[in-house]
């Protein structure tokens, strides 16, 4: 009776497993992805799917339109009009330095410009009619080096008077963009600077935008007024919308194959946000319904041919196919698979 018992055991186990193998042979048949001897084979089975292509960027708040003022020369600083936070507007004078002495400077350029043009007309009037016979050749040659070295002396007084102005007009800082104040790196006035201790920063707020650093495989794949999908470091939770505006012609500086990408976002965020903010950006490249597709990691490149390995009547046999766009883990097969056949990697 034991004995029979044992049997009728060893009977049920066979059974088991015998049920067991069939059954994942099954489930292997339907199933597109079903690894096989503990995972170092995988076999999908090739149907229409919808892929979507699209760019991750990371990228950080810039804006089109910011400055970096400094005067030109050292001097002590007499006047600041702006403090960090001020809305200026555009060609305003925002800083000056002390003008006494430049303003002398001018005053005595100018006397001496009188003083050149007096002797000029002087001269002019002195030597007016002189008699031009051969006999006075000599003389009037004489006469003519005078004028024209006088001419000069002019010339050069009007030059002295100019660059004396000029002086002036480079003592003040004139901001070229209307936009904020974010740095002034000398508050107060009085104090003796160099062009490198008193800078003004200005941004204008409404020319922000997203700037974000590509390689060459994906700069190809955008296109102007392409939709961008952003989320601010600073609003993890909100999402908002902008476009691809501009892409560079060149390469990033010091950048062998990096160009730069910049994307608007809405102007109702200025006033929120700040330079050197983070923002991650998705961009979708491309749409794609109802089209044959494998993963990714079952094509393999040679050269510039792409291959996958199929799999019929248990013989595996390699296949060259034509790919299109990509996903993250699948990739669009144009020509070489047809619906149902069975890849393995």
């Amino acid at each position: 009776m034991l004995k029979f018992i044992r049997k009728k055991w060893w009977l049920l186990i066979i059974i088991l497993i015998t049920l067991g193998v069939g059954g994942f042979i099954y489930l292997r048949r339907q199933n597109p992805t079903l690894s096989n001897n503990g995972g170092k084979e995988t076999t999908y089975v090739v149907r229409p799917v919808s892929l979507k292509s699209a760019l991750n960027l990371s990228g950080n708040v810039d804006a089109d339109k910011k400055v970096t003022l400094q005067f030109q020369t050292s001097g002590r600083l007499a006047w600041i009009g702006v403090k960090e936070g001020d809305w200026v507007e555009q060609w305003q004078t925002i800083a000056t330095l002390d003008q006494r002495k430049l303003k002398k400077d001018l005053e005595k350029e100018l006397n001496d410009f009188m003083t050149s043009r007096w002797d000029y007309d002087q001269l002019k009037d002195d030597y007016e009619g002189q008699e031009t016979d051969a006999w006075n050749k000599y003389l009037t040659d004489e006469i003519t080096r005078i004028e024209e070295k006088s001419q000069f002396d002019l010339n050069k007084a009007i030059i002295d008077v100019e660059l004396s102005n000029l002086s002036i007009e480079l003592s003040n800082i004139f901001t070229p963009i209307a936009g904020i104040v974010v740095q002034v790196d000398q508050p107060i006035a009085g104090v003796n600077i160099t062009p490198a201790t008193a800078r003004f920063e200005i941004v204008n707020p409404d020319t922000l935008y997203v700037r974000s650093i590509i390689d060459q495989q994906d700069i190809v794949k955008l296109r102007k007024n392409q939709r961008a999908k952003i989320i601010f470091d600073p609003f993890p939770n909100k999402t908002y919308y902008g476009q691809v505006y501009y892409q560079s012609f060149a390469p990033e500086e010091g950048e062998e194959s990096s160009y730069i990408v910049k994307i608007s976002f809405p102007a109702s965020l200025a006033t929120k946000l700040r330079l050197g903010m983070g923002a991650e950006v998705l961009i979708t490249t491309a749409k794609k319904t109802n089209v044959l597709a494998v993963p990714l990691i079952a094509v393999s490149q040679t050269g510039k041919k792409s291959y996958v390995t199929v799999l019929n009547n248990n013989k595996r046999k390699q296949r060259q196919v034509v790919v299109g766009i990509e996903t993250n883990d699948m990739i669009e097969i144009k020509k070489g698979l047809k619906r149902d056949e069975i890849i393995i990697y």
